[in-house]
């Protein structure tokens, strides 16, 4: 492991947490924090403290004389994107800032994943019922209350989202006879819209060729995923690229231990048979 011993007790607390308690804003600034080591998270935790409380606030004067669900809805959109300032930015969508939580929260721009995060962690601290969306190719969030919802898109200023407009963007995706399906509006587990955030952050350092943080990344995965075979996979092919063959194979013999594909198993067991090869020659 290269994360400092903080970072991993941190995320080792964070994996024995359920969907009710991971905490999206705490994983956000740990991974915040190994991109800038000289975070000083303390002074982050306490302005989401601030933010989730007048969030309540806000919605406790708003929901006297209004419908409880449109009282969410219109507290989230005023004071945390047209007060606060909280937006996504189309032109910086791979700004590794936009990606770190901290910085959020300093410059109001981030992530379409980064915001969900803010979002779903801090009203959910108001104790309202708000999750990722399992919709393809966006990051949307919901807001139940009772047996109604409201489907917000966090990079647009959370704008809530009719059918009309869901089926438009899938069919943007999928083509002209693509139609929204009822696994679109499934709730997406905390812990698996955060590793999404991860695997955003792993692909920008990829891009850039920086392999060794790709790989600290990936130590995060191992920590809240450790039985995944494909993130051990992922590991023994970046120490390969980089050359560090006996770490590749012990990632690479960790993933064969997991892994229950057939066709998996002989791919990665080719692959270890040629590093080991190169090891012995």
């Amino acid at each position: 492991m290269t994360l400092p011993g903080e970072i991993q007790r941190g995320f080792q607390s964070l994996a024995q947490q359920d969907e009710e308690t991971f905490n999206l804003c705490e994983a956000g600034l740990l991974v915040g924090k190994v991109l800038k080591p000289s975070l000083e998270l303390n002074r982050y935790r306490d302005e989401i403290d601030r933010l989730s409380q007048d969030l309540n606030t806000r919605f406790q004067g708003l929901c006297l004389h209004n419908d409880p669900l449109q009282a969410k809805v219109e507290t989230l959109q005023t004071l945390f994107c047209k007060e606060k300032g909280f937006q996504g930015d189309e032109d910086a969508y791979d700004d590794l800032d936009h990606m770190n939580m901290a910085c959020l929260l300093d410059e109001k721009y981030g992530t379409a994943l980064c915001l969900s995060m803010l979002f779903i962690h801090c009203t959910r601290q108001c104790g309202w019922a708000v999750f990722g969306l399992n919709f393809p190719g966006y990051n949307l969030i919901c807001i139940e209350h009772g047996a109604k919802r409201a489907i917000l898109d966090p990079f647009q200023g959370c704008i809530e989202l009719d059918a009309y407009t869901l089926r438009q963007m899938i069919k943007v995706l999928g083509g002209a006879e693509a139609e929204l399906q009822p696994l679109f509006y499934d709730m997406l587990p905390s812990k698996t819209l955060f590793i999404r955030h991860l695997g955003a952050i792993k692909a920008h350092f990829l891009r850039c060729d920086q392999v060794s943080q790709a790989l600290e990344i990936l130590e995060i995965c191992h920590i809240l995923e450790p039985s995944s075979p494909a993130f051990w996979r992922d590991s023994g092919l970046l120490h390969a690229r980089i050359g560090q063959l006996s770490e590749a194979i012990q990632a690479l013999k960790t993933a064969l231990k997991y892994t229950t594909d057939i066709d998996a198993i002989r791919h990665t067991e080719r692959i270890l048979s040629d590093l080991q090869n190169k090891t012995q020659s």
